[in-house]
C-alpha cells in the first residue's frame, strides 16, 4: 500500500509516467528528472537528476518513514484528518510489519489488499492511470464517516464468502472481513485481528469516499485471493518439503504468498502456530533467489537480521524477511538454517 500510494501522489502532483520496476539497468533507462520510491536502498549511488525517497535499508525502522510519507513530504500534501490517520497506519505497517497491529486499535489491514493486488500486476509503464487519479481523490478526500459506518465497505468481501469455508485460517482475513460487515469496531478489536494485522484501512475508507473504485478493488481481491487459493493448493498437493530442527522450515520451488502457504499448513494439520516456523519461496524480484517470512508470532525467535554472507540480497530492518541465493528453496532453507 506504501508505494501503490506513492505512486497516486507523485501522478497527481505532475508526474509524467508511473513506471513499476525491479532491475537497476531498467531505472536507469529513464529519461528525465526521475524519483525512485519504496526500492531505493538498492539505488542510493545514482546521478543528480535521481531523487530517492525510500526507507529500505535503515538499521532502526524508526530512522525514516516509508515512502508514501517521504512522498507526501515532498509534495507537500495536505491531508483532512480520517485519510491522515490511515495513511498514519499503512506507513506504520510498512515499517513494522504485523507488530503496528499492537498500536493500531481497530486499525489494520483489510482492504488493502484489494488495491495493492491491483496496482501490483503493473510492469514498465503503469497505463492505468484512472485508477491512480481515483486513488489520489482518495488521499484528498474530506470524506468523514464514523467507524461502524466502515460496515458497507466490508461487504465487497460477501462475494468471496465461499472461499473462507475449507481454509478458514488461510482466508482469514476474508473471514475477519465478512464479520465486520456486521461489526466492524468489535471485530476489528478482537484477538483474531489482532493476530492477523486485519482492521479498517485506507482501501475500506477509498471504497467509501470514491465508490467509482470498488469495480478495481475487487478485481485486486480477486488476485489477492487467487494466491491465496494457489497457496492452499500447493499445500494439499504436498508440493513443498519441511526441514526440521530447532526451527522448522518449509520450502517450496514456486513463487506464493508465504503467509496464506502457513496458514493452509496448519489448517491441514502439518504445522502447529506454535512451532517456529519460517517458510521459503521463490522470489518474484530477484532471479536465482529465495523469500524467506516467519510469521509475526516468532519474532523473537527466527531473526532474518543474523543472516550474513554475499548470497543474502535484502533483509527487512524488523527482520521478519529476508532475500537470499541459492540453487533451490530447499538449499536456502539450510543456509538460513545453519546461521539461525
Amino acid at each position: 500500500m506504501d508505494d501503490t500510494l506513492a505512486a497516486a501522489l507523485l501522478h497527481r502532483h505532475g508526474a509524467e509516467a508511473i513506471y513499476r520496476y525491479n532491475k537497476p539497468e531498467e531505472i536507469l533507462s529513464v529519461e528525465g528528472d526521475v524519483v525512485v520510491f519504496d526500492i531505493g536502498d538498492s539505488f542510493r549511488e545514482l546521478p543528480d537528476r535521481y531523487a530517492v525517497l525510500d526507507h529500505h535499508g535503515v538499521r532502526d525502522p524508526a530512522e525514516e518513514p516509508s515512502s508514501v510519507v517521504q512522498v507526501a513530504l515532498a509534495v507537500g500534501a495536505k491531508l483532512k484528518p480520517l485519510p491522515a490517520t490511515l495513511i498514519h497506519y499503512v506507513d506504520l505497517f510498512d515499517r513494522y510489519g504485523p507488530a503496528a497491529k499492537k498500536w493500531a486499535g481497530p486499525y489494520g489491514n483489510s482492504l488493502n489488499y484489494g488495491i495493492t493486488r491491483y496496482f501490483a500486476d503493473a510492469t514498465g509503464l503503469v497505463k492505468d492511470t484512472k485508477f491512480l487519479d481515483l486513488l489520489a481523490d482518495a488521499v484528498y478526500s474530506s470524506f468523514e464517516a464514523d467507524l461502524p459506518a466502515f460496515a458497507e465497505a466490508f461487504k465487497l468481501a460477501e462475494k468471496f464468502a465461499d472461499l473462507a469455508q475449507k481454509f478458514p485460517r488461510t482466508f482469514h482475513t476474508l473471514r475477519l472481513m465478512l464479520e465486520a460487515a456486521k461489526d466492524p469496531v468489535a471485530v476489528s478489536i478482537s484477538r483474531d485481528a489482532l493476530e492477523a494485522g486485519f482492521g479498517i484501512d485506507f482501501g475500506a475508507y477509498a471504497v467509501m469516499a470514491v465508490p467509482e473504485l470498488e469495480p478495481y478493488v475487487l478485481k485486486g481481491l480477486e488476485r489477492h485471493y487467487a494466491e491465496a487459493k494457489k497457496a492452499a493448493e500447493a499445500a494439499a498437493a504436498g508440493r513443498y518439503a519441511v526441514i526440521k530442527g530447532p526451527l522448522t522450515a518449509v520450502a517450496v520451488e514456486d513463487h506464493i504468498p508465504p503467509s496464506p502457504l502457513w496458514n493452509a499448513l496448519q489448517d491441514l494439520g502439518v504445522l502447529t502456530d506454535a512451532e517456529p516456523t519460517f517458510i521459503v519461496v521463490r522470489d518474484l524480484r530477484t532471479p536465482g533467489a529465495y523469500t524467506l517470512w516467519r510469521p509475526d508470532r516468532h519474532a523473537g525467535t527466527i531473526d532474518f537480521r543474523r543472516l550474513q554472507g554475499p548470497e543474502v540480497v535484502f533483509k527487512h530492518a524488523t527482520g521478519f524477511l529476508a532475500v537470499v541465493r541459492a540453487e533451490s528453496a530447499e538449499a536456502a532453507a539450510r543456509q538460513a538454517l545453519a546461521q539461525l
